[in-house]
């Protein structure tokens, strides 16, 4: 069985040494580091979008919440707005 990226995000949730190594990863390229250094194979891309698929597929109180948790400043989303517009 190929490990998820929900059982990533549930072995993060309990360790608490993983959760340190990740919070030093600023880019996903650096997540997919640390993700595999823990066991699990997954490239940076297939992160991001396995996040994604998580927001796209919760239902949308649940992702509004998720996406709010993320901290954004104005200057953040609008800097990430203008990179997906292209």
């Amino acid at each position: 069985m190929v490990p998820s990226i929900e059982q990533f995000i549930e072995r993060l949730k309990a360790d608490e040494d993983l959760q340190h190594k990740v919070k030093r990863a600023l880019k996903a390229e650096e997540l997919a580091v640390v993700a595999g250094d823990a066991g699990f194979s997954f490239t940076a891309a297939e992160l991001v979008k396995g996040f994604a698929q998580l927001l796209l597929d919760s239902e949308d109180a649940r992702a509004v919440a998720l996406f709010d948790d993320l901290g954004w400043d104005a200057g953040e989303l609008l800097w990430s707005l203008k990179g997906w517009a292209g």
